[in-house]
């Protein structure tokens, strides 16, 4: 994880936890489209204006700038859409990312609640880029994904080897607590048959005390 993407995403990961890995989706996604929508909204209309005198004629320069200008904004706006699209991996939860400029939408999932991790392929285009899908199905029947992840078995990796962290945390707890609970069942039974010691001696004091208080009784110590 880069410094860059530390300080971007800290503020969408709980105070008390700690932030281990962002996974991105695949930058060829994006390169894509913005090669498809610069060259069909950008560079055509740029060369048809400049070969054309007669539309050079009818729409003035300063129209042609203002519609570059909108471009370029739609099109760095498309990279910020890309870039907030995100898995947050954090020691206890993996929160799914999807944010725009205008909403936003995110889910998380704690290690303890996810059943299974898997990628899949959709085809030739995505095994030449190594890109994959990476999905997270939950334990209730339910699931979310990351489209086209970038590294997404570095991504399951990691993600399992925490997951077994867990489980044997879960165990060496499970251990602890079979160990107290033995603990104190010994201690609660010394101290039941010693509060019973001392219930008979007290009984027992009380008869000698008795029996020292009638009169016929011989004391010979």
């Amino acid at each position: 994880m880069n410094k860059f993407d530390q300080n971007f995403f800290w503020k969408y990961v709980p105070e008390w936890q700690e932030m281990i890995e962002i996974i991105h989706t695949h930058p060829i996604g994006i390169l894509n489209w913005l090669l498809v929508k610069l060259s069909l909204f950008a560079i055509l209309p740029a060369m048809f204006y400049y070969n054309s005198i007669s539309i050079q004629t009818l729409v003035p320069f300063y129209f042609l700038e203002i519609y570059l200008i909108i471009v370029y904004i739609k099109l760095v706006y498309d990279i910020f859409d890309w870039y907030n699209d995100v898995w947050i991996i954090t020691n206890v939860w993996i929160i799914w990312l999807e944010r725009s400029l205008f909403k936003s939408k995110s889910d998380s999932v704690s290690y303890e609640n996810i059943e299974w991790v898997w990628v899949e392929q959709n085809g030739i285009i995505d095994k030449i880029f190594s890109k994959w899908d990476l999905l997270i199905h939950k334990i209730w029947d339910d699931s979310f994904a990351l489209a086209n992840a970038v590294s997404p078995y570095k991504a399951v990796v990691l993600i399992e080897s925490i997951m077994n962290e867990e489980s044997d945390e879960d165990i060496e707890q499970d251990k602890f607590d079979m160990i107290m609970d033995a603990l104190g069942w010994v201690v609660w039974n010394y101290l039941d048959k010693k509060k019973e010691k001392t219930k008979k001696e007290e009984i027992l004091e009380e008869k000698i005390k008795q029996i020292e208080k009638e009169l016929w009784t011989i004391d010979l110590r």
